[in-house]
């Protein structure tokens, strides 16, 4: 549906522009995280929840996750992709 994806697109703009303003990292992600994210939205009236769990619940934890352990090494994150692998989401954070 063109309508959820582009209501992905809106948050993952957001989280995009968070990451560069806050910690100077780029982040990068396909057209299928959108289409994984829009695809287990089932209705538009929830779908706008369900894409904020799945964003809260799911990639920013592990996002977070990988900026602490870079801080917490004194190393600095430089850049993080997000991508589909096997049918569920796949960081690379480096």
């Amino acid at each position: 549906d063109e309508m959820l994806g582009n209501i992905v697109r809106l948050q993952l703009g957001r989280i995009k522009a968070r990451m560069l303003e806050s910690h100077g990292v780029p982040l990068e992600y396909d057209d299928e995280v959108i289409k994984l994210i829009a695809s287990r939205c089932t209705e538009l009236e929830s779908g706008a929840r369900v894409i904020d769990a799945l964003l809260t619940n799911t990639l920013l934890p592990s996002i977070s996750q990988a900026l602490l352990k870079h801080t917490l090494e004194g190393t600095k994150l430089t850049q993080a992709r997000i991508s589909i692998e096997n049918g569920e989401f796949a960081y690379q954070l480096s």
